[in-house]
């Protein structure tokens, strides 16, 4: 009989929302046993194929911005990152993508058969595109099968008002 592989919980990442996510994902894969896959996604970079050395090639949402390279997590962001998982007693890798983040966090949760998928809610101006435009957990809820756990970063208390009612 083939042995199981080790549970595995994916997580989405934005730079300066790191350590409240991670905790709360690290807590749970510590419980499952399991790793960490932490995911960052330039949601302004689109991967247009393959090169025939497997290398994947990259370009710009906007013609103009020229920059094909994807931005990544900050190195104090990656530094928590390790920081929680240890403390934690997990294993953790990090990947950096580029497209749409409910596509990709779906699709590296299907690669990697996760368990779950955590992400963090978004903070300040976001707030408001990301209720009209949809938000990450939102599409995930509603577009694959796996449970999303939303983490609040920048939570309001109830008598404030709602990121879409202060703009």
């Amino acid at each position: 009989m083939a042995e199981a592989s080790e549970p595995v919980v994916v997580v989405g990442l934005q730079s300066g929302h790191v350590a409240a996510v991670v905790e709360v994902a690290a807590q749970i894969a510590h419980r499952f046993n399991g790793s960490l896959v932490c995911v960052t996604i330039d949601p302004s970079l689109l991967s247009v194929g393959t090169r025939s050395d497997g290398s994947e090639m990259i370009e710009a949402i906007d013609p103009d911005a020229g920059e094909s390279t994807p931005q990544g997590l900050s190195e104090a962001d990656v530094a928590a990152i390790h920081d929680l998982a240890a403390r934690s007693h997990v294993e953790v890798e990090h990947l950096t993508q580029v497209g749409d983040p409910a596509r990709v966090l779906a699709s590296v949760a299907e690669e990697r058969h996760a368990e779950l998928i955590v992400v963090g809610t978004r903070t300040g101006r976001h707030r408001v595109a990301e209720f009209f435009n949809g938000s990450v957990a939102a599409r995930l809820t509603h577009q694959q099968h796996r449970p999303v756990l939303v983490v609040p970063t920048d939570p309001v208390g109830f008598d404030d008002p709602l990121p879409w009612d202060a703009a």
